[in-house]
């Protein structure tokens, strides 16, 4: 992809919206903001575009070239995709948190609907261009199914000294899983116990903290966008099935029925689920007393079903960029 011949200026109403439900899609354990822009149609040139933030943009900065390192960065749609991004962490995240403590069922079951119907259409997509790398697919899924069984570790209180270097390694670890389809970036947190301190620091504005895991962010986007879009160029069928398997297997993770075996406390003395087991809708109500909610669960996984069919755009092509 020539970036450098691409237009000045690249806004689009679509790429905000996307860029929005990144956003909002990072902010929910179990969901990728990278297969929101494998469905939005802007994940090859998401990658293109991080790629290349590199020594030749410097060099454009340094010479006072910023129009032509603004081209060269696909800076248009880079801000407005993050500019989107932004505003789902600042306006969002509250709604998002509210509906799954209220309606978890409906919730999950949307996720879970998006996600499935993502990675049939994406499993189409391959056979469709004969690149189906089958045990790539499956290496993919079992990876994601493992990592959705894995205990929480204990959540951070507050950090101080080396722990920044661990904040920062959480950061660069956190934004690379991010822009995978199938492998979520809260998840990754939430493993490692990072996430609700994280998110009480963005609630709170807690600036060095913010200041250090974005550092760290930075620093895995630019690292991991580069390996991500090497593998697309060169083995993009092997690249794409694992990424599907990662995206089909984290659906183990969106299971909306789970019956909670031991629990762990939080920072803040509450007691939260650290293993779950899924269970099937009528085994969920008969073991917790708690309706299953199947018909609601239906509507909202048709729902996702008819939006990622109307508006998901996947394309292999464009990916091999």
């Amino acid at each position: 992809m020539d970036l450098m011949n691409k237009p000045e200026s690249s806004f689009s109403l679509r790429t905000l919206i996307t860029g929005f439900l990144m956003g909002a899609a990072d902010l929910v354990p179990g969901i990728s903001g990278g297969t929101v822009a494998l469905l939005g149609g802007v994940y090859g040139r998401l990658l293109a575009a991080i790629s290349a933030v590199n020594g030749q943009a410097l060099k454009l900065v340094l010479s006072g070239q910023w129009r032509a390192a603004w081209r060269h960065v696909d800076g248009g749609f880079l801000g407005t995709l993050f500019i989107g991004m932004a505003l789902a962490f600042l306006g969002v995240a509250k709604a998002i948190h509210y509906l799954l403590d209220y309606h978890p069922i409906m919730m999950w079951s949307l996720f879970l609907g998006l996600i499935f119907t993502a990675g049939v259409m994406l499993l189409k997509e391959l056979q469709r261009h004969k690149s189906l790398a089958v045990a790539f697919l499956f290496g993919g899924f079992l990876v994601s199914a493992l990592l959705a069984q894995m205990p929480v570790q204990s959540a951070w209180d507050t950090v101080s000294g080396w722990q920044y270097l661990g904040l920062l390694l959480a950061g660069s670890v956190a934004v690379s899983a991010m822009i995978l389809p199938g492998i979520s970036g809260s998840f990754i947190l939430l493993l490692v116990g990072v996430y609700p301190f994280m998110i009480a620091s963005l609630a709170t504005l807690n600036i060095p903290v913010l200041g250090v895991f974005l550092v760290g962010c930075v620093v895995g986007l630019l690292s991991f966008s580069r390996l991500i879009s090497w593998l697309l160029k060169n083995y993009t069928g092997a690249t794409m099935s694992t990424l599907t398997g990662l995206m089909l297997g984290s659906a183990l993770k969106l299971w909306p029925w789970k019956y909670t075996l031991t629990y762990r406390l939080n920072s803040a003395g509450e007691q939260v689920p650290l293993l779950q087991e899924n269970l099937w809708p009528w085994n969920y109500t008969a073991l917790t007393g708690i309706d299953h909610e199947l018909p609601i669960a239906l509507v909202s996984i048709l729902v996702a079903l008819v939006l990622v069919a109307r508006f998901g755009q996947i394309k292999l092509q464009d990916l091999g960029h």
